[in-house]
């Protein structure tokens, strides 16, 4: 009789082991699915951030262009006003 109830007891502590590897792996695959949330969410703020940055760098390239150009055109205006004082003179 003690045979069997010690097949019980290790059929009972079986059973509770496999519940809570169960119970473990569903809390994991819930943590799973919260951070592949939490992943989707810091993508779409890292696709915002580099459209963003792509933005600003068309915005310098297109200011430093414009600087190029009133430096030039500054460089003339110098070149003329020379010019014209010597013309002067």
């Amino acid at each position: 009789m003690m045979q069997m109830g010690l097949s019980w007891l290790v059929m009972l502590l079986s059973s509770f082991a496999v519940l809570l590897m169960l119970l473990l792996c569903w809390l994991q695959w819930l943590r799973c699915r919260s951070q592949l949330a939490e992943l989707q969410v810091l993508r779409n703020l890292m696709q915002g951030v580099g459209e963003v940055i792509g933005r600003l760098e068309r915005h310098n390239a297109e200011l430093a262009c414009g600087l190029r150009a009133e430096r030039a055109q500054a460089a003339q205006l110098r070149r003329q006003v020379e010019l014209l004082r010597a013309a002067v003179r």
